[in-house]
């Protein structure tokens, strides 16, 4: 009698052990049908300008995600920024017009809806901005930089992969970035820029190569309405115009006007 007791215990046991086997292969079945879902197909894609050219290629299958297209990639008015989201304008200096400057591109700004919460100028406003938005914790903000001058330092600071931790914090807080170069500033945007293949470094940091390219896959947007130092002056921005033209162009058309004052 004892020995069947132990006999009927052991059986007992070894068909929980079999059951919870069965249970654990059926969960990782079931797992491996679910990555293959193109729902979350996003989540095994880490490189975010593939994501944006594979997405835009498929986007009628796509429907569903919720990664938000970069402007640079897309013509489509939803997916691009809202007015309303604050914007934090930082200009270096040009000449004796700088506020000037400075005045026309807020007032155009405002004339068109957007809610712009600080304009500075200086030549370290750019690494200020960076500071304030790092230590006030802000979110869901526009960055907007106006360069006169290519220093690999400015693009790497505000970079989401970038050499500085505060620019990595304040980008994952789900703040964007547009840095613009006007005046006789060289080009490091356009193809025929006179620095697109390679910035020289500065006292604040090494060479870049390809700095288009650097700044595409670290989600940056780069405009330049330069003269690209002398090259084709016709075209050059001396009063932000241009510059402001191709930075609204990047929102959408629709938006309140809140009129915040700087």
């Amino acid at each position: 009698m004892y020995l069947n007791s132990r006999r009927f215990v052991l059986l007992f046991f070894t068909l929980i052990f079999i059951f919870s086997i069965s249970s654990v292969n059926a969960q990782k079945i079931d797992y491996k049908t679910i990555i293959k879902d193109n729902s979350l197909d996003e989540l095994y894609h880490s490189n975010y300008t593939d994501n944006v050219e594979r997405l835009v290629k498929n986007k009628s299958n796509n429907k569903s995600s919720n990664i938000e297209l970069h402007p640079n990639y897309t013509q489509d008015n939803d997916d691009k920024w809202d007015k309303n989201r604050p914007i934090y304008f930082a200009m270096d200096h040009a000449n004796e017009n700088d506020k000037k400057i400075r005045d026309n591109i807020v007032k155009r700004l405002k004339d068109e809806g957007f809610n712009v919460i600080q304009a500075n100028i200086g030549p370290n406003e750019m690494h200020s901005t960076l500071l304030y938005l790092y230590e006030n914790n802000v979110e869901n903000a526009v960055i907007f930089h106006l360069l006169n001058g290519v220093d690999p330092s400015n693009i790497r600071e505000l970079a989401r992969n970038g050499d500085d931790n505060r620019g990595r914090i304040v980008r994952s807080r789900g703040n964007d970035v547009v840095l613009a170069w006007f005046y006789d500033s060289a080009d490091p945007v356009n193809e025929n820029g006179s620095c697109y293949d390679y910035v020289r470094g500065s006292e604040t940091g090494s060479s870049l190569k390809e700095p288009k390219k650097y700044m595409d896959e670290n989600d940056i947007v780069a405009i330049c309405t330069s003269s690209d130092m002398g090259k084709h002056k016709e075209t050059a921005d001396y009063d932000g115009t241009k510059t402001v033209d191709e930075f609204i162009k990047l929102f959408k058309n629709e938006s309140k006007n809140t009129n915040k004052s700087y």
